[in-house]
């Protein structure tokens, strides 16, 4: 099992929380109409994360706008993507206005993609010496892990180490851009080598080795224990282009020039008074009363935020003591799997507590959006 360091610089990606948020939330709108769940999903797990780990240091990363270098290489990347919907688009800037009151560096830089950035800094904050825990569902990810690099999937609660990645894709870290250039990635249109899928790629790269390895000794390849292998380097051999074009597209950039560096992105204490706006705006009522309550995300070893100040004669009644709610132990559950994970865990439990969350106090006007779960064991 992985262990994580203390302190480690976590790196999110953000456009992926984005996405997969906005598919696994109901589509909550405020009073106003204006669609809020896709932010609300993200910032529940940006929480859940911040307060789990406690890093000083974190960056939430997301795509900017406008085509990127794979783009220019390969007309057709991504191009199978439906557009934005309009109601996740227009999620985008209050949810960026969030995350940076919630005292998070957010970065976009043209001309890349999230990935690129986080593999730059990823890569600089090794070489300092500094653990990196990266949070993302995406599997073109596993080729930056190394014994100090960790990928964390909010949405399973898995962490995937060198090891791991090895039993999840058969293949080590070094030779996942190999993988994905061998078998393609539908998810972002990368097209891969017609006829090679999951298995054969896999018995390819556990067979030889390397895409460069594959095409310099193309006569071991009829040796290997596959199906279709007397034929396959004959077809390797046809799509060289397309199979060493896949692997540019598979490639995470480490050397972006950033304006700034994995030192400086220190985790801020949040800016209670713009957090306190927007959660009143968008209406999360819980999330209002913990920054009205000075309880919301503390940076590790500073001092609470300031409460908003507020005119009132509340302002003079006695100061009561809250009950501290430790939020180390909270998984978000957003697929099946995590689900019937928690449900055996309740079968065990002797006790266990279910709670409904809605979008808003009013009885009869609020929305489901979701329940709590706690089990006795956990």
């Amino acid at each position: 099992m992985v262990q994580i360091p203390q302190n480690p610089l976590i790196l999110v990606d953000g456009s992926s929380y984005l996405y997969r948020a906005y598919h696994a939330f109901p589509p909550l709108t405020n009073s106003a109409g204006e669609p809020t769940g896709a932010m609300y999903g993200v910032l529940n797990m940006l929480r859940s994360l911040i307060m789990q780990y406690k890093p000083t240091h974190a960056a939430v990363v997301f795509d900017a706008k406008g085509k990127t270098f794979r783009d220019e290489l390969f007309e057709h990347y991504k191009s199978h993507r439906p557009p934005m919907p309009d109601d996740l688009r227009a999620q985008i800037e209050p949810l960026h206005a969030m995350v940076k009151a919630m005292g998070l560096p957010l970065l976009a830089v043209s001309g890349v993609e999230a990935d690129d950035v986080i593999g730059t800094l990823a890569r600089e904050a090794e070489k300092a010496g500094r653990p990196v825990l990266i949070s993302t569902g995406d599997k073109d990810m596993a080729q930056l892990v190394t014994p100090n690099i960790t990928l964390i999937n909010t949405m399973t609660n898995t962490i995937l180490g060198p090891e791991e990645v090895v039993n999840k894709y058969g293949v080590p870290p070094e030779l996942i851009i190999d993988f994905l250039a061998l078998m393609g990635d539908s998810s972002d249109n990368i097209p891969g080598v017609p006829g090679v899928g999951e298995k054969t790629a896999q018995a390819l790269l556990q067979g030889l080795g390397g895409l460069d390895t594959l095409y310099a000794e193309p006569e071991k390849i009829a040796g290997l224990s596959f199906r279709g292998a007397k034929t396959m380097a004959a077809k390797l051999e046809q799509n060289k282009e397309v199979a060493y074009l896949s692997y540019q597209l598979a490639t995470i950039k480490t050397d972006v020039e950033l304006e700034l560096t994995c030192e400086q992105l220190e985790v801020q204490q949040p800016a209670a008074e713009e957090l306190l706006g927007l959660f009143k705006k968008y209406e999360f009522k819980r999330w209002t009363a913990d920054v009205e309550a000075g309880k919301w995300l503390q940076a590790k070893g500073a001092k609470p935020a300031a409460k908003p100040q507020e005119t009132s004669v509340a302002d003079e009644a006695p100061e009561v003591t809250a009950t501290v709610i430790s939020y180390d132990n909270y998984v978000t559950i957003l697929d099946e799997e995590t689900l019937k994970a928690w449900i055996a865990k309740l079968e065990k439990a002797p006790v266990f507590a279910f709670d409904t969350e809605t979008d808003s106090l009013d009885n009869i006007s609020a929305n489901w959006s979701g329940f709590l779960l706690l089990s006795s064991q956990a």
